[in-house]
Parts: structure tokens; sequence; C-alpha cells
């Protein structure tokens, strides 16, 4: 039976949830409280003669209290004013007795206007209307303090209020209103005969200025001298993705993105700009707020990525560093590109709660077509006397077929998801919490993943200068799991043997005891593989503004990530009774801290703008995991909760690993002239990993940019409204992937018997390299901005060299050190390519049209792996089977090559046979292509010198096309990626396609060769070995074009929602996901990594875990 998730009591999970609460109170109750009501505020001022601004700035500091006034407040107004401790009330009665500016008070906000800006007007009025409405940003996050006024008319208008609201009473002179603010497009609206409105502000693309977040700070985009995509999180979160990584995929150029497998909460494949190792780890650094995050340690297929912890509504903005100058500042972690998180924050204002959830249901992309039992039987029987046996199936009888892809699919799969956020605060203390809920169903039966998350983040100010900040993130996530047995038994299951026996055991072979299997539905119901992780990410910091323009920040962080998995295959199921059922428990944990303090000083003097930073950061982890299994059971219902039921024991296993990394880092960024932009930074990481010899690592960079759009002979010409050439020259490093120990001494322990007695010993397991170093990458980068149309007109393009050389492989070594082979720095490779990103917003108005295009164009190639030519990456013997990967690692091709046979078609006839190199060879079989022989040249026989390249999975180029069209309320987004130029091999197909007769295949199997079929497209059924070799028969076109996201939004009129005080906002919505997709391949998903990660096998496809396609409906409210 499948493992259902319960309430299983952790005594670590409830301590760490104690201590994080407990550290959460003692934060919040530690902060400044909520402001007391105005009649006990008091304040104390002393001005003479001075401009009101500056008083009113001097109450915003002494109390909980904003500001909010129009244009019509006169703030210049000279003052003078002496009170102490007096009453918040009396000192605006100070202030604004005899004049014409009105106050009122409203939670932490007070509103001025001037007199002659009415809010309203009388109703007993005859000629005119009375108007409500609120103002929202793009995103339906109201706008405080808008100018709300009746066009021609200066008397006439208001401000709105703490939930963006207004009122306001025109006369028959205004039939429009004019809505503005500051950072927003000034919007008139026709009033026509409405009497409530809702008004959307867009923002002033050019003249609100985009902050950028990069290492260890931000900049305005307008001052970015490096690569840096941006991800425009509002047009994702408004469709439904089920994960943050989903959410990078086809959004920014230069980010390449394979989701591994079709299982919930699989983890995907991240490139930026190419692979750069073949060995070590190529997946970029993450960073949350901040805090560096690592993968979850689990060693299944669906290890969590670190970005899974989050919940895609917390999201504010996710920036990818590609070039060198961007990600230099991370060191040892930063050649593989950076992508940093930053999740959102409360702001000060009347509190706020926001309910976001969809449901929807999940099927299969595509089913196979396979055989029914009469026609598996057919060639059954002609594998069997092909091979000199005799027919066993008699074909005068069409016995029943049992469909064993239906029966274990979960048709319309629920998916839903649930999120609570609660965020507000006042000028001293802001805050946002929310609290998910994220189930999914997989469309395999026995396979689902359930999420539950708790995210908090706090703000205070304790003074003018001193600022604290703690992030809380704690993600529980479920797996219940099916193993790759079930995947391919699935489909390979012949079709004529039925699920149960007459006594209602599960059948485990044919009648005639000739084909034995693991029955997939068995394994369903009653095979136990449940996975758990628990994580919490914890991020404090205090930051002082020492000085003007000095500012210290010291940060601290904990991440504690536990998986533990519980297995039990039990007797009922083939597998498992061969041992008696089997147990297994694992526990992996692991405890990373890290501390960073910067300090950070910017000043403009005249033309010259400088910002600087120093800093020391020092990180370290632990690893500790345990494992212990036992099988030989008397039955099957302790299952893997009691081991020592088992009567043998496996030999259990444990480990603990550590590592620790201290840096110290430095970046400068000047400014001549609003023009002239130089970025220099350098890292220096001192690593526990490497040898004594090499330990420390340096990575500086350098960039140039030059705003050339400032320049007035440019500004004459009236075409670019930006124009930004850059250079950037940079070098990083890599030590993922490789192990916590690769350049130390190692011992293993094995046990042997010694007069009789069981001995522990220790031998030699790894040869020391006290030289051994860092992968490091150079990289070039030019790029140059262009703008167009007041920016309504955006182009990004990017040229780029990467080469990375010391490269950490395995290597022969000499004998006398007792080891085979040991870990060397010995190889490069090489990444070069261009970007190319376009947004633009074509219509404007009540329609309105927003469209973006990115594509990315990469070459990969290897260009040295020290004393050889190449590298098999599989072990000797597999690389010329069908059910293997044929892959080489090659001097001049990239990684990810497949290399095998040249098809050449079917022998027809003997005379084909006598004059080909395959002499043994019989009509019906398979024949090779003769490419080379001993010395280079064909030679007559068919063996491993034939083999050549025959496909790579990398793209030539891939990227998104992005859509999204309003129309007053309504709101369309069509998302699409797609991919050039990449190769598939479909380790499926050699299976399904095997003609051996002993699994059940294709249909398409039944044009098989015979005597009056002699131009079949698939050979002679022959069940005595496999006809099929790794060749480019099997290697598939696995370019795509893919509608990933297609929403259809619809946000609800403000007039509709009147009839309620306490929700502010509505939206609903539908959405396909991957409904739709256009390639030649012919397996049910062409972007599929079976092997991960992996560098070296990406592209192979074989009974990958199904992928689906969605039908979601979901709202959005806002109180």
């Amino acid at each position: 039976m499948s493992y259902s998730i319960k309430r299983t009591r952790y005594k670590q999970f409830f301590r760490i949830m104690k201590i994080t609460t407990l550290l959460l109170f003692v934060f919040i109750f530690c902060l400044r409280a909520e402001h007391s009501s105005s009649q006990n505020v008091n304040v104390t001022i002393k001005r003479s003669n001075t401009e009101l601004e500056k008083v009113l700035n001097d109450i915003e500091k002494q109390t909980d209290y904003l500001f909010i006034y129009n244009d019509y407040v006169n703030v210049n107004r000279k003052v003078s004013v002496n009170l102490k401790k007096a009453p918040l009330k009396e000192v605006l009665v100070n202030l604004f007795e005899g004049t014409d500016v009105k106050y009122s008070i409203d939670d932490s906000y007070i509103l001025l206007s001037a007199g002659g800006t009415r809010t309203t007007i009388p109703l007993t009025t005859q000629q005119g209307k009375t108007i409500s409405g609120v103002v929202t940003d793009s995103n339906g996050e109201p706008i405080i303090g808008a100018n709300v006024v009746g066009k021609g008319s200066k008397s006439i208008g208001t401000v709105t209020d703490v939930d963006g609201k207004f009122t306001l009473a025109l006369d028959n002179s205004s039939t429009t209103l004019v809505v503005s603010y500051i950072g927003y497009l000034t919007k008139e609206v026709p009033v026509d005969n409405q009497s409530v409105l809702k008004v959307i502000l867009s923002e002033d693309t050019q003249n609100l200025e985009e902050v950028v977040v990069i290492g260890y700070g931000s900049v305005k985009k307008s001052d970015l001298t490096g690569a840096v995509g941006s991800i425009q999180v509002d047009k994702v979160q408004g469709i439904s993705v089920k994960s943050v990584d989903q959410m990078l995929q086809g959004r920014t150029s230069g980010l390449y993105m394979v989701q591994n497998s079709g299982m919930p909460g699989a983890s995907s494949t991240v490139r930026i700009r190419g692979g750069n190792s073949i060995s070590g780890g190529n997946e970029p650094l993450y960073i949350i707020d901040g805090m560096p995050v690592y993968p979850s340690a689990s060693a299944s297929q669906t290890a969590l990525s670190p970005l899974n912890s989050i919940p895609t509504s917390d999201i504010e903005s996710i920036e990818v560093l590609k070039d060198a100058s961007s990600t230099a500042i991370y060191g040892s972690r930063g050649a593989n590109g950076v992508i940093i998180v930053t999740t959102k924050k409360g702001k000060s204002g009347k509190t706020s709660v926001a309910f976001d959830a969809y449901w929807g249901i999940q099927n299969i992309y595509k089913k196979y077509d396979l055989l029914d039992s009469h026609s598996f039987e057919q060639l059954a029987n002609e594998a069997l006397v092909n091979s000199g046996g005799t027919a066993i199936y008699d074909e005068s009888i069409n016995p029943a077929t049992t469909d064993w892809q239906g029966m274990t699919s979960n048709d319309n799969a629920l998916t839903q998801n649930y999120q609570v956020t609660i965020s507000g605060g006042n000028d001293k203390t802001t805050f946002l919490t929310s609290l998910n809920y994220f189930d999914q169903e997989g469309v395999i039966k026995a396979t689902e993943m359930k999420k539950y998350a708790f995210r908090a983040n706090i703000d205070h100010k304790i003074s003018s200068t001193i600022h604290l900040g703690l992030s809380l993130t704690m993600t529980k996530v479920d797996n219940n799991r099916v193993g790759n047995s079930v995947l391919q038994s699935r489909l390979t299951t012949p079709p004529n043997i039925p699920v149960k026996k007459e006594d209602g055991s599960y059948t485990f072979s044919d009648d005639n005891g000739v084909i034995t299997f693991d029955n997939p539905i068995a394994i369903i119901n009653e095979k136990v593989d449940w996975n758990a992780n628990f994580r919490t990410l914890n991020n404090a910091f205090v930051e002082w503004d020492i000085i003007k323009g000095l500012k210290f920040k010291s940060s601290i962080g904990i991440d504690i990530d536990y998986t533990t998995n519980k297995y039990y295959n039990p007797r009922t199921v083939y597998s498992g009774s061969q041992k008696g059922g089997e147990a297994k428990k694992t526990s992996n944990n692991t405890y990373t801290w890290i501390n960073e303090n910067i300090l950070t000083y910017n000043n403009t003097w005249g033309v010259h703008s400088f910002t600087g930073l120093i800093g020391y950061t020092q990180q370290a982890s632990t690893y500790d995991g345990f494992n212990a299994g036992s099988y030989g059971f008397l039955n099957d219902n302790l299952q893997m909760n009691n081991l020592g039921s088992g009567t043998t024991y496996s030999a259990p296993g444990s480990s603990v690993t550590k590592w620790a990394l201290n840096s110290y880092l430095a970046r400068v960024n000047y400014i001549l002239n609003n023009k002239y932009l130089l970025t220099a930074s350098i890292r220096a990481d001192g690593s526990s990993r490497f040898g004594k010899n090499n330990r420390w690592g340096y990575f500086p960079s350098a960039a140039l940019a030059w705003r050339a759009s400032e320049e007035p002979f440019i500004k004459s010409l009236n075409i670019f409204s930006n124009l930004k050439p850059r250079l950037s020259f940079g070098i990083t490093g890599n030590q993922d992937g490789i192990g916590t120990y690769p350049s130390y001494a190692l011992l293993g322990s094995t046990g042997y018997v010694s007069d009789g007695q069981k001995v522990t010993g220790y031998y030699p397991s790894q040869v020391a390299n006290t030289n051994l170093k860092w992968e490091t990458t150079s990289q070039f980068d030019a790029g140059i901005d262009f703008g167009f149309f007041n920016n309504r007109l955006t182009v990004t393009l990017d040229g780029y060299y990467k080469k990375t050389k010391d490269l950490l492989l395995k290597v022969k070594i000499p004998g006398s050190s007792g080891f085979s082979s040991g870990l060397k720095n010995i190889g490069e490779v090489e990444n070069k390519g261009f970007e190319l990103a376009i947004n633009a917003t074509p219509v404007e108005g009540a329609f309105t049209w927003n469209t973006s295009l990115n594509l990315t164009y990469n070459k990969n190639k290897v260009l040295d792996l020290g004393d050889v030519s190449f590298i098999y990456p599989d072990q000797p013997g597999q690389d010329d089977t069908g059910t293997h990967l044929g892959r080489i690692v090659q001097v001049g091709q990239p990684l990810g090559t497949f290399y095998g046979y040249v098809y050449d078609g079917l022998f027809s006839t003997t005379d084909d046979i006598e004059s080909s190199s395959q002499p043994t060879a019989k009509p019906g079989d398979i024949r090779y292509k003769d490419i080379s022989g001993p010395d280079g040249v064909p030679d007559g026989i068919i063996n491993d010198l034939d083999r050549t390249i025959i496909g790579c999975a990398q793209p030539k180029i891939f990227g998104g096309f992005n859509n999204t069209f309003s129309y007053k309320n309504f709101d369309l987004n069509i998302n699409t990626i797609f991919t050039i130029g990449n190769d598939v091999y479909n380790g499926t197909r050699v299976v399904m396609e095997n003609m051996q007769g002993s699994t059940n295949m294709f249909t398409t199997t039944m044009d098989r060769w015979s005597s009056s079929n002699q131009n079949a497209a698939y050979p002679r059924p022959l069940r005595s070995k496999a006809v099929m070799r790794v060749s480019d028969e099997y290697v598939e076109n696995g370019s795509y074009l893919r509608f990933q996201n297609i929403t259809l939004g619809y946000n609800v009129p403000a007039e509709f929602l009147s009839f309620t005080k306490y929700v502010s906002g509505l939206r609903i919505y539908a959405s396909l996901q991957n409904f739709f997709t256009i390639t030649s391949y012919s397996g049910d998903n062409p972007e599929v990594s079976k092997y991960g990660q992996d560098n070296l096998g990406a592209g192979y496809d074989a009974f990958s875990y199904p992928f689906s396609k969605s039908v979601l409906f979901g709202l959005n409210v806002k109180f």
C-alpha cells in the first residue's frame, strides 16, 4: 500500500519549531509597540522661520505617522513653532490655524488638503454628482496619496486614502478625472455615467529608476555595468506557476532550464551561459534574501531545488547575474552564474490581508500506443521461432488485454494551492507573514507532493541610524514516490497477463513461466517509498548608518535541512519476494551557518559619484547521514518500522562531513558626469576543500559602461531614450560537485574474516593531492542597451566568451601511488555566444499589449583533456548496448555529445549480407555502417571503431516569447518557450522496439521484417539477444516550441465589490499549462533529462516520469 502522510513526531523538528517561534516572538516584543492614539503622542519642536516641510519631517521622526498631501498644500511656507511635549493635535492646530489647510488622521497617516481643494461638495447641490473609486498600481496594490482632480479645475480635487480610495464631488463642468502620482504616468479617466471607478496607474518607465539587486547591494538599472537579467515577477505571479524555478524558464536570455521529470517536486537543471565543468557542479549559486543556499541533501530524483522552499507568491524580484563582473563578487561560487531572489517585505500603512488560491487537474500529455494481447503473442511466437525455439501461444485465441498503462495512470490528478499573506506596519516597524499549503497529485498513481510553508519578514528602525531585520522561512515537504521499475513496467509488462491470479495474489510471470516481471499495480498498491524534507532558512541583520554615506551591515544566517526516507518492498511484490521483504531507513541532515559583515560608503561630489564596499564573510556546513536496512521478514505487517524483525541485516552506514569557506571582498562603483561608469571588484576565498598549496583563490573583475544617450550629440538625434554600451572581464571559480575532501588522503573500512572471526580493517581509499585547486573561469562580455520611444521599446544585446581551465578530472596516475586514478586539475572547456532581449509595449491605452522576446545562441566546446583526446564516461562494455547511453567527452566537441553507430537500414536478402561487413547477419537484421578500422579506413568489420558522433543534447538556440494583452478589466497572458538544434536520445524506443517478444512494444513494431515484407520499418523479431545498439536511429531532433502557459484573468470592478467594506480587490483567472507543444520528437516530452543535472547525461530519455498538461482555476482576494 502507498504510505500515507501522517502526523509523525520528529523531536528535532519540534525543537527547531520551538526555537524559531521563540526567536520570532522575542524579536517582535523587543520592537517598539504600535503607535498609540494621537491623543497620547507628544511632540517637541523648536523651529523659527522654517519651511513647513522640515517641520513635518520632524514630526515624522518623533512619531509613527506619515504625512500625505498634494500639490495644493504649500509646504514651502515659513512657520515658527516652539512646543515641548505637546500633544500631536495641538501641534497640528498650531501649524495650520488661520490657513486653508485641513488635516485628518487615518491609522498611521495624516492627510493634508488645502481648503481650495474640496474633498466633497454639499449633496444639496443640484448641478453635479459624487464620484468614488480606488486607485491602484498594475499589481492591484492601492496607491496612497494619489492626486485626483477634475480636469480643468483646481478647486475640485482630493487625495486617495490608505486604501487607495477617494470620494469626490464634481460639478457639471468636470466630466473627466485627472489622476496622478509620483513615479506613475498621469491618467485621464472619463466619468460618463459612472459613479464608482477603478483607476490603474502604470509606472513611468522613463522617469522611475528601476532598481536591480546585485551581489551585496543594489543599483539603479541605468547605472548597471554588467549583464544582469531581471525576471518580471509581477507578470509571472498572475499565472499560477507551481514552483519558483519554473518562473525562470523562458524569462531571461542566457538562462536555459530543463524540468528533469514530471514527478511532483522534481528538481530542474539550470545552466547560465552553458556548462563549464565535466565532473564538477554546473548549477548556479542561489541567493535568497542575501543568504547562499544549496539543494537539499537527497539522492533521489525529487531532490528539492533551494528555490522550492519559497512560495511563488512571496517573491518580490529575481535577478540573474551572468557575466563575471556581476558574479566575481561571489568568487569561488560564481562561475556558473548567480540567481538572486528577494522576497516581499511589509510596507507601512494599514494592515492588509491577501488570499491566493488555485485548483486544477493534470493529465499525462501523451499516452503511447501499445500492442494488444493478440499482436503481442504473435510477435513473441515469431521471436521464439526465429531464435530456434518453439511458439508457445495459440494465435487462434484472442486473449483479454490488460491496460497496464491506463491502470497506473492517475487521470485528472488534483493540484491545489492556498496562501494567506498578512502585511503592514508603520514608519518604524513593518512586517509580512505568509502561510502556504500546496498539494500536487502525480499523473502516476501513488505519487504525490504536499508542501507546507511559513514565512515572516520583519524590519524595525530602532532609531534614525539603526535598523534591524529578521527573515524566517520554514518548509515541510512530503513525497510519495514510485521508482523507475513502475515507470518502465507500466509500458513493458506483457498485455496478456492479468493483474492478479485466481487466488487473488499478484501475478509475477506468464502462464508458461517464461516471463517474470515486477507487477506495476502491486508496486503501486503495496510498496512504500516515502520521502520527507524539513527546511528552515533564518537570517537576521543589523544595519548602522554611522555617518552620512557610511553604513555597516552585519548578518547571520542559519540553514537547517532534514531529509528522511522510509522504504519497504514487500513480499507481495516480485523484487521484494526475492528477499522476503526489504526495509530501509535513511536520514540526511545538513546544518549551514553564514556570517557576513559589509561596510558600504557612497557619496557624490559635483560630477563624481562613488560607492564602495568592503566585507568579510565566513560560512561553514556539516552534513550528517545515516542509513540502515534489513530483509527476510516473516510478514509485511511491520514494514520498515522494526528493522530488527528482519532475519538478515544490510550493513548500516553513517557519515559526517564538514566544509568551511572564509572570504574577503571589495567593490567600487564610480560614475563621472552621470555618463561614464566603472565597476571593479575582487574576492579572496579560502576553502577547506583544497590542498594547502592552493587553499586560497583570488577572483577579480572590472567593467566599463558609457551612458551615451546623455551626450548632447546623441540627444540631438532624437532617436534613443537610452543608449549604453558595456564591457566587462572577470575571473570566477568553482568548487562544487567534487565532494568535501577531494585533496586529502582518505581511508576506507572493510570487513574480513581472520581465524574464524570477523574483523574490520582500514585501507587507503584516496590519494592526497595538496596541489589541487579551483576550476577557474575567465569571461569577457560586450553588450549594449538600447531604448526607443521613451523606453516603450528596449533592446539588449550581449556577446560573451567564457573559458574554464584547471578542470577537476579523475585521470590515470602512476601505479607506484597504489591507485589507478586520482583527481587532478586537467582540461579546458569554452562557451561563447550572444544574447538578445527585446521588451516592447506596442499598444498602450484602454487596450494594452506588452511583449518580450529573448533568445540565446551558445556554443560549447572541450578544448583540452590533458594527455588524452577523449573520455568515455560510461563503464567499459556499456557503450555498444542500446539500453545504455553512448556518451563521449572529446576535444573539439561539446559536452553532452552522443556517441554510437550509424544505422544503415535492414538486410533484405542474403546477397546484401555477403557484400557487407556483418557476415553473420541474417535477412531482417539491422545493418550498421562500416566507418573506420585500425588504420582509420573502413576494414569490413563492425566493431567499436565504427562508432562516431551521432548527436548532441545541447541546443544551439533557446529562449522565450511572452505576451500580455489587457483590455479594461481583462488580461490575457501567453507564454512560450523554445529550443532549436538539440537532440534527444530516445532510450524508451530502444526497449519498446527491441523486437525480443518478451516485453510489450509499440504498435508500430507490427511493421517488422519478414520474407513477405522485406521493406519493413523494423527488424525481424529475435528472442536470443538484443538486436539493437546505441545508434543514430534513436537520436531524434529535440527542438520544440511550447505554449507553456495561457492565462485569462478578470479583475472584478470596484463597484461590484462595494457591497462589502472588507474586500478591496478580486481577480479570477483560468490557465492552460503545457497544453500545446510543436515538436518532431516521438516521445512524450523533448524537455527531459533522465540523469538530472549531470552535464554528460543531458538529453537522455528512458521511461522518464510522464510529462503532464494542466487546467487551473484561481483567484486573488485582497482585504
